[in-house]
This record gives C-alpha cells, sequence and structure tokens, in this order.
C-alpha cells in the first residue's frame, strides 16, 4: 500500500458521499463536493490508491433472499496458539454462512456472525462444520429478533 496522506475536507467529503452511494459518476460526485471533476477524479484515485477505499460492494437484503435468520456466536477455544488460529482464519474464510468474524478479547475468541435460512440451518453449520473442529470448547449463540440499526459506513 501506498504511503497514506493527510485527509482534507474535500477527502472527507468525498469518502463521505461515496459510503451513501457508491455507484455516483464521477460528475456527479463533482457537483455534490462542489469541486470540477478532474480534481475529484484524482483525489477519488489517490484514496483507492491509498487504501482510504477498500472495495465497493451491493448490499443485499438477506430476508429476500431467505439467509435472514441472523446469529452472532461466541467461540472459545479449548487452548489458542498461532497454529490454531491460523487454521480458524483460514476455514472461517471458506464458511458461506459465516458473514463477519472477528479475534476479540474478553470472555470468547472470535465473534462471528452467521447468516442462514433458519435454525434446522444454523443447527447443521454448527454441528457439521464448527462442531468438527476438535479445539472449540465452547460456542454461544445469541439470535437476533430484530434489527434497529445497521450502517456500513464510518463516522468521517
Amino acid at each position: 500500500m501506498a504511503q497514506s496522506s493527510t485527509l482534507d475536507d474535500i477527502d472527507i467529503r468525498i469518502l463521505q458521499e461515496l459510503q451513501q452511494n457508491s455507484r455516483l459518476t464521477n460528475k456527479e460526485l463533482a457537483s455534490r463536493i462542489h469541486l470540477s471533476t478532474t480534481p475529484t477524479f484524482e483525489r477519488h484515485r489517490r484514496l483507492e490508491r491509498e487504501g482510504y477505499i477498500k472495495m465497493y460492494t451491493t448490499i443485499v437484503d438477506a430476508d429476500r433472499i431467505d439467509r435472514g435468520f441472523t446469529v452472532y456466536c461466541n467461540i472459545s477455544f479449548k487452548q489458542i496458539n498461532s497454529k490454531l488460529a491460523d487454521e480458524f482464519r483460514e476455514i472461517v474464510n471458506s464458511w458461506d454462512e459465516v458473514t463477519e468474524c472477528y479475534n476479540v478479547s474478553g470472555d470468547c475468541d472470535f465473534f462471528m456472525k452467521v447468516s442462514v435460512r433458519g435454525m434446522k440451518e444454523y443447527q447443521e453449520f454448527i454441528l457439521h462444520k464448527v462442531g468438527e473442529l476438535n479445539y472449540i470448547g465452547r460456542v454461544q449463540s445469541v439470535f437476533v429478533m430484530e434489527t434497529l440499526k445497521q450502517t456500513y459506513g464510518v463516522k468521517l
């Protein structure tokens, strides 16, 4: 990654606009931040090159595709070391059911978000994927009943 520069007010406005709608054309973006198209384009590319913008994506409504049963799952290892953590990292990245996973401190070692069709599919996931890992000591599941807020950007 290239060395990062300091963000100024225009860079921050570009990032704010793109977090709201990453499909803006350069012309639309320039109009919204009150800058001409060429410097807007150059700043946008620099923000990408320097790693401020990681990727562009589409947010799919999980309920509409029958994957709206959301579970937050705390995973605790019986023992932890770098070899087991690396293996778990690799395995968790292969599981389609897991949409997010974090290595955390506290009462558990990993915290993951799982999106499936329902309880039966979650049970299968726990029994046939998570449960097959002999170094897992404890799994604690928290079932989402309602989503009150869900944002994807960060405050700038």
